[in-house]
């Protein structure tokens, strides 16, 4: 497993990626928000995971300095690669560049039922849930990590 910076010849991998977790763990109508998000949000803190020369991964950082918050964003893995510890070991280097780049400030990431418990094992608490939130039968979790290491 290697992890790499994004770069636009990863759209479509990123965007099969995406449709390979369809309809459990994202709805369609959100399929537009991440296109958009890997055209117009990926200069920095946005990476793929590449194993025998697949992109079996995509996931990134962000600062929200509005808000004072830092978090993970559009994190997945290809759903032929669940369970094999890619998402657990991704997620562990997203937090970890979350850590050295941002120290002092809480950690958030918005996810649903399905991926609550896994982002728990991770550190992340639930503060909010919103049913439906992200579509229907796919609630919204809005989760926080407290950084107190600074």
């Amino acid at each position: 497993m290697k992890i790499i910076n994004y770069t636009k010849i990863f759209r479509e991998d990123c965007i099969k990626i995406f449709r390979s977790n369809l309809p459990k763990f994202f709805a369609i109508e959100e399929l537009p928000l991440f296109e958009s998000f890997l055209d117009d949000d990926t200069e920095e803190n946005y990476f793929v995971v590449k194993t025998d020369e697949l992109i079996i991964g995509c996931g990134g950082f962000f600062l929200d300095p509005k808000n004072n918050v830092a978090g993970l964003s559009w994190g997945m893995v290809r759903a032929d690669y669940h369970g094999k510890g890619i998402g657990k070991a991704f997620t562990q280097y997203r937090i970890d560049l979350l850590k050295k780049t941002y120290p002092a400030i809480p950690y958030k990431i918005e996810t649903s039922q399905h991926t609550a418990e896994f982002y728990k094992k991770n550190g992340f608490r639930t503060i909010e849930i919103v049913p439906d939130g992200f579509s229907e039968g796919i609630d919204k979790y809005t989760m926080m990590m407290d950084n107190t290491e600074a």
